[in-house]
């Protein structure tokens, strides 16, 4: 059985043309990360599905060793783009993540937008708690589409899409459950990023197409208190301690 529920196929049909860039120092995600790490020389990451590196630049600027893999076949085109910028560059590995194999730790472990694609999310949790270093780190966000209104909204303006996630994974208690078996101890988790909505592309009716561009034009209401409910996001942060 596949426990993949967005193939390779998917992700390559967005990357062809991908012009690259950093995600905004403003977004939630870079804030978590320059919240919860420091300036480095020689310290080391790697992350899980890293294409496009929109991400992992921002721990380049922070002056970690990038490395990561993920299965598209552009991804030397994203190394290149983190040598103009003149960032230190480890291993980047073109291969399926349940290939890897290596006796290499790292003192981060990070995925965004991956874990939720498969069936078998607990897994992939314990795939990358393998690659952490003792007191280093594991940092995983993913799109929280299953609290009460993320969930009804995409199930009626974004369905080919939310049906490509599996809503199972969007509980970070669950995540919380693997990380402390793997002696893990908690250092931040939760739903963040306010509230905001978004939609991938796909052919809907008048009324659906109308709907989705009014919810997705709504500037992202970041002050808004963190909620399960209606906040976009999931963050969980965690350190190994044997």
């Amino acid at each position: 059985m596949d426990n993949n529920l967005a193939d390779k196929k998917y992700w390559d049909s967005g990357y062809k043309n991908i012009n690259f860039s950093a995600m905004p120092n403003n977004y939630p995600t870079v804030k978590e990360i320059y919240k919860n790490f420091s300036k480095t020389e020689d310290k080391e990451i790697f992350e899980i599905g890293c294409f496009p590196g929109r991400f992992l630049y921002h721990f380049g600027k922070l002056g970690y060793i990038l490395n990561g893999v993920d299965q598209t076949d552009y991804l030397e085109k994203m190394v290149a783009w983190f040598k103009i910028n003149n960032f230190k560059i480890g291993t980047f590995v073109k291969d399926d993540i349940f290939n890897i194999k290596t006796d290499k730790k790292y003192d981060i472990v990070f995925s965004s937008g991956f874990i939720e694609h498969f069936k078998n999310f607990e897994d992939v949790i314990r795939i990358q708690t393998k690659l952490v270093k003792t007191d280093g780190y594991i940092f995983i966000t993913a799109p929280n589409f299953s609290g009460t209104v993320q969930k009804f909204l995409h199930t009626q303006l974004d369905k080919e899409n939310i049906d490509r996630h599996n809503l199972k994974a969007m509980d970070v208690k669950k995540w919380e459950d693997v990380l402390k078996q793997e002696k893990f101890d908690i250092i931040e988790s939760g739903y963040f990023g306010g509230y905001d909505f978004w939609v991938d592309k796909e052919k809907r009716g008048f009324i659906k197409n109308i709907l989705a561009k009014i919810l997705t034009h709504i500037p992202p209401l970041r002050f808004v208190p963190n909620n399960r409910s209606y906040s976009p996001e999931i963050i969980l942060v965690a350190k190994k301690i044997k």
